[in-house]
């Protein structure tokens, strides 16, 4: 892809560190640029793939709408916020699930306690 549209998203990461800018937020300022959104989707996923961008947190936004049924319902969606690749933020990636064997206990049950 262009590296001046890599550029420009690491640049959008980069402005909206600490915190970190939702990948809407980088595709929306692309297209505004006059990049198609699949093309910086694409971008963004090769990116993290290649560990230049490193998700650091997530917006969660209740959206509304009307079922098939004409009923009112609440849906959750969820969006990383993402960061230019950061050896500390970058190992919340390891998401091998602990176990005992790995010097974790198992959960105990607030009952038997």
């Amino acid at each position: 892809m262009s590296q001046a549209l890599r550029q420009a998203i690491l640049e959008i990461a980069a402005a909206a560190e600490p915190q970190g800018a939702t990948m809407g937020a980088i595709v929306d300022a692309m297209v505004g640029e006059g990049f198609a959104a699949t093309v910086v989707e694409t971008e963004v996923w090769q990116l993290m793939a290649q560990r230049r961008l490193t998700p650091n947190g997530f917006v969660c936004r209740r959206v509304r709408r009307r079922d098939p049924m004409g009923e009112m319902e609440v849906k959750r969606t969820y969006e990383f916020l993402l960061i230019p690749w950061s050896h500390d933020a970058d190992r919340q990636l390891e998401l091998a699930l602990a176990t005992e064997s790995d010097g974790v206990p198992e959960a105990v049950d607030d009952e038997h306690r």
